[in-house]
């Protein structure tokens, strides 16, 4: 199963300057031109804050109706480009998502948010060493207010390749500097656990515990560290929680998770 590594998807969108272009022209049409461009541009930029909202509401027909107001006042604007490309990507449009972060990314490709969301996508799509790529952009930029996703999603998408020694690395160092954030204390436990490192896999779990409440996949993960180590009292508890907590996820229905 392919994991969805996108992170702060909805992050620091920062405007990129459009220059004007074209033959000289008066003073004065110069001004009514700046007015009509940074009339457009603050369209462009309500148009795209209100298409964000909208998707986090879930309401992506509206949100693909501002952002489409958005581009069409300013088509140079890098954000909306941004969030058109990860509207299409929720949408199953992956053809057009992949050319709207193009674009977005020849706009604003100093942008670690971007690079971040835009390596997420590609790892999707199986573009593995691109993705790597944007990704080691995203997390080694010293501007950057959280590295500790772009570290995450790139251990996910190296878990995802079937490289599990790199994405240990890239899980332990996203909890060294995300106060061991749950996506990266799961991501770790499980690789460890596909290595064949049981007691480690165990471990980090404990941790996770320590910090974070169980989800369906947490759960599903310490059962199976559980049977592993033999530990029945654990086990008997984790398919409890499993049941009583999520009784109709499709991880407490399956036989072999929820158990009798």
């Amino acid at each position: 199963m392919k994991h969805r590594v996108r992170a702060g998807m909805l992050g620091a969108l920062v405007a990129v300057a459009v220059g004007l272009s074209g033959c000289a022209t008066p003073a004065g049409q110069e001004r009514m031109v700046d007015r009509d461009m940074s009339q457009h541009r603050a369209a462009a930029e309500v148009n795209t804050q209100l298409a964000a909202g909208y998707m986090r509401e879930g309401e992506q027909k509206v949100a693909m109706e501002k952002i489409r107001r958005a581009l069409a006042y300013d088509p140079g604007y890098a954000p909306a480009h941004h969030v058109h490309a990860l509207l299409l990507d929720e949408l199953g449009e992956e053809k057009e998502a992949a050319q709207a972060f193009r674009r977005a990314y020849r706009l604003d490709g100093d942008n670690p948010d971007l690079a971040n969301n835009y390596a997420g996508f590609l790892c999707g799509q199986s573009e593995y060493d691109r993705a790597q790529t944007l990704f080691r952009e995203a997390y080694s930029d010293s501007l950057y207010d959280t590295p500790e996703y772009a570290l995450l999603n790139s251990g996910r998408c190296y878990q995802q390749a079937g490289d599990k020694g790199r994405a240990l690395e890239q899980y332990r160092q996203a909890i060294d500097k995300g106060a061991a954030q749950p996506g990266a204390l799961l991501g770790l436990a499980e690789a460890l656990y596909e290595t064949g490192a049981v007691s480690e896999a165990a471990e980090a779990m404990r941790r996770y515990e320590s910090r974070h409440r169980h989800t369906p996949r947490s759960l599903v993960m310490a059962i199976a560290i559980d049977k592993a180590l033999g530990d029945d009292e654990a086990l008997a508890n984790h398919r409890l929680i499993l049941r009583g907590r999520f009784p109709d996820s499709p991880e407490a229905q399956a036989p072999k998770q929820g158990g009798s």
